[in-house]
């Protein structure tokens, strides 16, 4: 049975302002925010001099922790959800594909009992990066792993994920991508443009086709040019879509970040890890997609120098939010939560701490590290 849980003075980031405050959780959910609320019987969290927040939600992740969401075995999973709260994470998609179509379908079909359904970190559902994204710009995934858009194949994946699947990375640009792209809106889930050497006018087709989102920004896709401004000028300019921006310091630097701030505004930002199963380990190397992967400060890259995955931690990525963007808290967790919300499918109960949302709370120091995260109304992480 849920805890009843009151958070006792704490500063509430809130788009307001910052407001010093209790928060009554009941039942996995906020029940009450105000001052000096007495709750008989409750659990108290002393949140005197901290900021409270609402939890970090990564819609863009691989793993971490020594856990890979490559994989079967639904046990790696829950275990990356209880090792999450440590780095401020309530909630997750499980961003994964498969060698092929078959390989795939078993790893979803495997996971799909997952979905909402683990202790700590809440699984929101998936998010498939490929296989139908361009060879050309194919990132750290082995071309042998790409296929061209199947509406066939898609069908197979969205059963075998019993319908979790919240966002699919794909290329507006290959044969088949616009039916898909239909196909993946008309199921529930978000088209996102990724791993793409569009043309601005083939992103706009995508664009009128159904896509909504944009796979982390500037990596993986045609770079701009002056006579062709390819993904990057039509995703910054379509106001439909909201854009992951990774913020380790290393894919990307802060001042192309900051550019593109300035023009999504914080409506259509929305800060991702992409990290690997390495993020938060003293590991230096490893391997991804059968390749040797060697770690060097928050980068993770094969022998090439293809860059494979961050292995900057969600509550880093915050703190770089607000160095590299020049936003204040309620921004930033804006960034890192109230939108990721909004692409998982779940904002009407995650990224906000307001009264019948879940009880998903992230407790920061005067440093901005994690000290507490509660999760539905539990406390799963106390660092104090």
């Amino acid at each position: 049975m849920l805890e009843r849980l009151l958070i006792r003075s704490g500063v509430l980031a809130l788009p307001s302002g910052p407001h010093r405050a209790d928060v009554l959780c009941e039942g996995g959910r906020v029940v009450a925010i105000g001052r000096d609320i007495d709750a008989p019987g409750a659990r108290v969290v002393d949140a005197s001099g901290m900021t409270v927040g609402p939890g970090l939600i990564d819609v863009h992740v691989h793993g971490g922790g020594g856990h890979s969401f490559f994989t079967q075995d639904r046990s790696r999973i829950e275990a990356y959800a209880a090792w999450a709260p440590r780095n401020g994470v309530t909630s997750f998609l499980v961003s994964t594909v498969g060698n092929g179509p078959d390989e795939t379908e078993a790893i979803l079909e495997a996971l799909a009992p997952a979905v909402g359904h683990t202790s700590g970190a809440e699984v929101l559902g998936f998010h498939l990066e490929g296989p139908f994204i361009n060879p050309v710009r194919h990132g750290a995934f082995p071309p042998g792993m790409l296929r061209a858009p199947s509406l066939e194949e898609w069908e197979r994946f969205d059963a075998a994920a019993g319908g979790n699947i919240r966002q699919v990375t794909l290329a507006p640009e290959l044969p088949g991508a616009l039916p898909l792209i239909h196909a993946i809106d008309r199921a529930g889930g978000i088209p996102a443009m990724g791993h793409t050497d569009a043309t601005t006018a083939e992103c706009a087709a995508g664009f009128e086709a159904g896509i909504r989102h944009v796979t982390h920004l500037f990596n993986a896709m045609r770079p701009i040019h002056q006579r062709e401004g390819g993904p990057i000028v039509a995703a910054l300019l379509e106001d439909r879509a909201t854009c992951e921006l990774i913020c380790d310091g290393t894919h990307v630097d802060p001042a192309p970040l900051r550019m593109a701030y300035r023009v999504l505004g914080p409506s259509r930002t929305v800060v991702v890890t992409d990290n690997l199963h390495l993020a938060g380990m003293e590991a230096t190397s490893g391997r991804f997609a059968g390749e040797e992967v060697t770690v060097t400060g928050a980068k993770a890259a094969k022998a090439d120098g293809t860059i494979v995955g961050s292995v900057a931690t969600m509550d880093t990525h915050f703190r770089n939010t607000l160095e590299f963007l020049g936003v204040d808290l309620a921004t930033a967790f804006r960034l890192c939560s109230t939108n990721p919300a909004g692409v998982a499918g779940a904002a009407g109960r995650k990224g906000q701490i307001e009264p019948g949302f879940d009880a998903d709370m992230v407790l920061l120091d005067g440093e901005l590290r994690v000290r507490l995260t509660v999760c539905r109304g539990e406390v799963v992480f106390d660092g104090r």
